[in-house]
């Protein structure tokens, strides 16, 4: 149980996110600054998953998976 009358401060409040080393961010400026990055983050999240399907879609037409098959089905025979 707390003795002190302190108030008691959300931790977003201290936040060590700083664009310039002597000012502080309020805690609507590092909420910005955090939807900024996830949406940022997101975006190569997508990047990367359209050149995973991407680069699937080109091996089958290719042909690269029958190899890849065959390969597989010969070494568990």
């Amino acid at each position: 149980m707390r003795n002190s009358n302190a108030v008691r401060r959300p931790k977003l409040a201290h936040s060590s996110i700083k664009t310039d080393k002597h000012e502080e961010l309020s805690v609507g400026d590092t909420l910005r600054k955090a939807k900024k990055d996830l949406f940022f983050s997101r975006c190569v999240v997508g990047i990367l998953i359209v050149l995973i399907v991407t680069s699937i879609v080109v091996f089958w037409y290719f042909g690269y998976f029958n190899a890849i098959w065959n390969y597989f089905t010969g070494v568990m025979q």
